[in-house]
């Protein structure tokens, strides 16, 4: 029991860092990349599980020039080599590497890391799941008020004003996570500061100064 609890509320970087798993933590080889780097391609022969130390991750589908953000992992969120698309990092990443077949013998010995390892998964899968509703069924500028409202409920800090969420992300990144162009995200950005709803307060952050009015704009109710 006091395994689940543990659990709960942890993400896999600080049940790693526990005394119990430090067995498993001695398992995993770190890797470095750089911002832009490709760190797997699709069909790639690598069968690693992914544990995100230090920085951004994008997983993408990509054809003819075109991109389809899947989800953008964080610290302590977890992927796998063997998938159909790419990998990239957002920014100067460190992550966990471990070979599938052993990472899921060092699971099947400690009960707080299978149950932080399928939290992980359950919300990779909801991430993506909300990236492609937003794209299949909002316009654009419904989908850029979801990003920064689920990015506020997530990341928001009190601050003066309102909540600050510091994204990491240039407005041409953005732009790709919501399928659009950057003048496009940019010009929708510019009006919901026109309207007080948020405000730029330096590259990547953001003042949200009113999530009552950026909510409606990105789930208005129904007629």
């Amino acid at each position: 029991m006091s395994q689940i609890k543990r659990a709960y509320g942890q993400n896999l970087l600080q049940l790693l860092a526990s005394p119990e798993n430090a067995e498993a933590l001695s398992q995993l080889s770190e890797r470095r990349y750089k911002k832009g780097h490709i760190m797997f391609w699709p069909h790639d022969k690598e069968d690693l599980v992914l544990i995100v130390k230090q920085g951004k991750v994008r997983v993408y589908l990509g054809l003819e020039g075109k991109e389809l953000s899947l989800s953008i992992l964080g610290p302590g969120d977890v992927y796998t080599s063997h998938s159909r698309a790419y990998v990239a990092a957002m920014e100067d990443t460190v992550v966990y590497l471990c070979p599938v077949y052993k990472f899921y013998t060092l699971t099947t010995k400690s009960l707080s890391l299978s149950l932080s390892l399928f939290m992980a998964l359950g919300k990779l899968l909801s991430g993506s799941i909300a990236l492609v509703e937003n794209l299949y069924f909002y316009d654009i500028d419904k989908r850029v008020a979801a990003y920064f409202y689920e990015q506020a409920l997530v990341h928001g800090e009190p601050s003066a004003g309102g909540l600050l969420v510091d994204v990491g992300l240039t407005v041409d990144k953005i732009a790709t996570i919501v399928g659009s162009s950057r003048q496009t995200v940019s010009s929708l950005i510019s009006g919901m500061e026109k309207d007080g709803i948020l405000k730029k307060v330096a590259r990547g952050e953001y003042l949200i100064l009113n999530m009552d009015e950026l909510k409606y704009l990105a789930h208005p109710c129904p007629d």
